[in-house]
């Protein structure tokens, strides 16, 4: 950790916060897995399109990284390859609301595919400035601090986007919703996450550990994976554990559609699912962040995928409780956006186990690496809208859940322990 002084290291702490909050709570209108999944429906785009939009932002996040990786590796200064690159992302996500302003009512189609290829352009650029993000983000934040600073991060990024949901219901109840109120709150969570790489840009930059040249060759930069792959064996359990839970989470972006087509729930309600989920990631962080730090990335790991064992579980009982009461329906699915809120950050437990085994030098390659092998996980929304177009959303919420329960059995066999001078050396 580059020795700074105690005052810029809480201001650099202080705007990684800033970065950290400004994107949840713009995230909490954008809403990827229930908002952006309902106005493709409201549009008439079908269940194979909803997939597609959850393949996008999965594949256009994960599969760059690789590249990007390789061309910031050994860098000692990364803040303009974060800032540059989270600029022109969040100026993407303004293409959303235009889209609905120009073409919602008069060609929905166009709409559907101008917001697809917005979402794809945002998530390639934010790509693009992750991986030196995280990076940035270790200087800011000593490891013995990661867990609680981050969690607070994003208890507070939640407690503030539990109003922000509070505000997509009333907007959204309001008569003749469609589309303009879906436009004046797509267009707030674009905004709102504008204020990130201004954040970012405020940072003062230490000078991090360098193992090369910058920008190794692919002839050195390959072979350097394949070891990683090779020799850490917590890297490789990390891995599978990533691909079990990604697999699972194909069904997050469907919650939402089977509760409204299929149970009647009241579109109004998405704003309350928004709600439960972001409490759901401010009781993660408050309660998760700081056990992380006293009892370790693994338990918080084997918590996560508990949790998503849970949520398709619910939604499978849910048709026959309904019938109990009217509102035990939606109050089960209020439950299951909780629970999705708790297990849709991957930054406690999973990232931050991964700082941890990775040698600082080589932040970036492990970074790239694990996400770039994650991005096989983009046929994963596409099959779920096959899978429900071809068979019924019970079907789908049967895999996932016998993918989280493959996942939960997987991380409670833990990782071999493993040197992490061996893998610097290639052992």
């Amino acid at each position: 950790m580059p020795d700074l002084a105690e005052r810029e290291m809480r201001r650099n702490q202080a705007l990684i916060l800033t970065d950290y909050i400004s994107f949840g709570i713009g995230m909490s209108f954008l809403g990827p897995t229930t908002l952006l999944p309902s106005i493709i429906r409201l549009l008439g785009g079908s269940p194979v399109a909803v997939g597609a939009l959850g393949a996008i932002q999965s594949g256009a996040w994960l599969l760059p990284q690789l590249v990007i990786g390789r061309y910031v590796a050994n860098r000692p200064l990364v803040k303009r390859w974060v800032v540059v690159p989270l600029a022109i992302s969040r100026c993407c996500l303004g293409l959303i609301p235009l889209a609905l302003f120009l073409f919602a009512l008069r060609a929905p189609d166009w709409a559907v595919g101008l917001i697809l290829l917005a979402v794809l352009f945002f998530n390639i650029n934010d790509a693009l400035g992750s991986v030196p993000w995280f990076d940035l983000m270790a200087k800011a934040v000593p490891p013995e601090r990661r867990g609680q600073v981050m969690g607070w991060a994003q208890a507070v990024a939640s407690f503030l986007g539990i109003g922000a949901g509070l505000i997509v219901e009333r907007v959204l109840a309001r008569p003749n919703a469609f589309p303009s109120s879906y436009t004046l709150l797509t267009l707030t969570g674009a905004l709102i996450c504008g204020i990130c790489p201004i954040a970012l840009g405020l940072i003062r930059e230490p000078a991090g550990a360098t193992n090369g040249p910058a920008q190794p060759a692919w002839g050195q930069y390959l072979p350097r994976l394949a070891t990683i792959l090779r020799s850490d064996a917590r890297f490789a359990w990390l891995t599978a554990l990533r691909w079990l839970t990604g697999l699972a989470d194909m069904a997050a972006a469907f919650f939402v559609l089977y509760a409204t087509d299929r149970l009647g729930v009241p579109q109004a309600m998405v704003g309350l699912f928004i709600s439960a989920s972001v409490l759901g990631t401010m009781l993660c962080g408050v309660i998760l962040g700081p056990l992380g730090d006293r009892k370790g990335n693994i338990l918080i790991i084997q918590v996560l995928i508990g949790l998503r064992c849970i949520t398709p579980t619910l939604a499978l009982l849910a048709p026959p409780a309904a019938s109990l009461h009217p509102w035990v329906a939606p109050g089960m699915f209020i439950l299951i956006f909780l629970f999705m809120g708790m297990t849709t950050t991957y930054m406690l437990g999973f990232y931050n186990y991964l700082l941890e085994i990775a040698p600082e030098s080589e932040r970036m390659t492990y970074i790239s690496l694990s996400n770039t092998l994650g991005g096989v996980l983009l046929i994963a929304p596409l099959f779920a809208g096959w899978l429900v177009q071809a068979t019924s959303y019970e079907t789908l919420f049967l895999v996932a859940l016998a993918l989280a329960a493959l996942g939960l059995l997987l991380s409670l066999r833990g990782p071999a322990r493993q040197r992490a001078e061996q893998v610097v050396a290639g052992v």
